[in-house]
C-alpha cells in the first residue's frame, strides 16, 4: 500500500469503516512510515478535538431536571411543552448547526489533497534536504520513458526568471520520486532561500485556460504552496519565502510553465508511471543534476550550502 493510498483511508480508519483487511494492511503501512504514521495521530488528534468541543460545550448541555420533566411527561401521556422547553430546544438546534458549520469550514481550509502534501515533501526532501530513497536522475530519460512534457522543464522556466519582486535563478533541474509520485522538479532560489516547482502527472486535472488559476495554500508542513493545472498534469510551487513575495513568484512561473506545458513534444510508447530504483539516465541535462551534486545518496545535506 503506498502512502497516496494511505491517507486517502485515514479517516475511513478512523471511523471504523474499513474492512479487518484493509484495516491490517493500512496499520503495516503505517507502523514502517513516520510520515504516514504522524498524519494519522493527526487526524486522531482532530477528530478528539472536534468531539469534545461538541460533548463539552455548556450550552448543548440539558437544563437541570429536564430528563425528569420528560420522563413525566411521556408517563402522563401529555406532549404539551413548555414555552421555555421549545425555545432552549431551538436554541440546542441552531448552536449544533452553528458548531457543526464551523467544524466543516475548519475541515475544509485543513483539508490538503494527497498530490500537495507529496509536492512538499518533495520540496522538503529533495531540495532542502536530500533525503530520497531513489537518487533524482536528468528530466531527458524520463521525457522519453514516461511523460514527454518532462523535457519541457528543461528549458522552461529561464535559468533566470525577472519577478515583481528581483530576480530568481534556476539552481537545478531533475526528475524524481516522492512517496511513489513521479515528478519533474526546478530548484530555484531567490535571495538566499529555495524555491521548487514541481510537475507530476494528474489525469483529472484540466487546462484552466490561457492564464493559469492558482490556488493557495498558506502553511502545508510550513511551507507555502502555489498550484495550477494543464490538461493531464498538476504544477506546484513550494517553499517558505515570504508570502508577498513568495505570491510574486509564483505568478511569475505560472505563466510561462503553463504555456510550455500545453505544448508538449510526441509521446513515448510507455508512458506508465515507475519508481523502481533502476532506470536511470546516462545524459546529463544542460543544468546540474542531483546526481551530480549530491552524490551521498544515505546522508542528508543542505542545498542552501551550495
Amino acid at each position: 500500500m503506498q502512502c497516496r493510498e494511505v491517507r486517502d483511508l485515514l479517516d475511513s480508519f478512523l471511523g471504523q469503516e474499513l474492512l479487518v483487511e484493509t484495516n491490517l494492511e493500512l496499520m503495516r503501512h503505517v507502523e514502517a512510515c513516520p510520515a504516514c504514521r504522524a498524519e494519522l495521530e493527526a487526524r486522531r488528534q482532530l477528530r478528539a478535538g472536534l468531539q469534545r468541543a461538541f460533548t463539552g460545550a455548556d450550552f448543548l448541555q440539558p437544563r437541570a431536571g429536564f430528563s425528569t420533566e420528560v420522563l413525566s411527561q411521556v408517563r402522563s401521556g401529555t406532549t404539551h411543552r413548555s414555552r421555555w422547553t421549545s425555545l432552549w430546544t431551538w436554541g440546542a438546534l441552531a448552536a449544533s448547526l452553528v458548531l457543526v458549520t464551523a467544524a466543516g469550514l475548519f475541515l475544509v481550509r485543513h483539508n490538503v489533497s494527497a498530490i500537495v502534501r507529496d509536492a512538499v515533501g518533495d520540496h522538503l526532501n529533495c531540495a532542502v534536504q536530500f533525503r530520497l530513497a531513489e537518487r533524482p536522475i536528468s528530466l531527458t530519460d524520463p521525457s522519453l520513458r514516461y511523460d514527454p512534457v518532462f523535457a519541457t522543464l528543461e528549458a522552461t522556466p529561464s535559468a533566470e526568471i525577472a519577478t515583481a519582486v528581483g530576480p530568481v535563478r534556476v539552481i537545478e533541474r531533475h526528475a524524481c520520486v516522492f512517496a511513489g509520485r513521479r515528478f519533474a522538479h526546478v530548484v530555484l532560489r531567490f535571495e538566499g532561500q529555495l524555491l521548487s516547482l514541481l510537475v507530476t502527472a494528474d489525469p483529472s486535472a484540466a487546462a484552466s485556460g490561457k492564464v493559469p488559476s492558482l490556488s493557495w495554500f498558506t502553511d502545508v508542513e510550513g511551507q507555502r504552496v502555489a498550484s495550477f493545472k494543464t490538461a493531464g498534469h498538476a504544477a506546484f510551487v513550494v517553499s517558505a519565502v515570504q508570502d508577498k513575495q513568495f505570491r510574486a513568484i509564483a505568478q511569475a512561473l505560472a505563466e510561462p510553465v503553463s504555456h510550455g506545458l500545453t505544448v508538449p513534444g510526441p509521446r513515448a510508447a510507455n508512458s506508465s508511471i515507475r519508481t523502481d530504483a533502476g532506470s536511470r539516465a546516462s545524459t546529463a541535462p544542460p543544468a546540474p543534476t542531483l546526481s551530480e551534486g549530491f552524490e551521498l545518496r544515505d546522508q542528508p545535506q543542505d542545498r542552501h550550502q551550495l
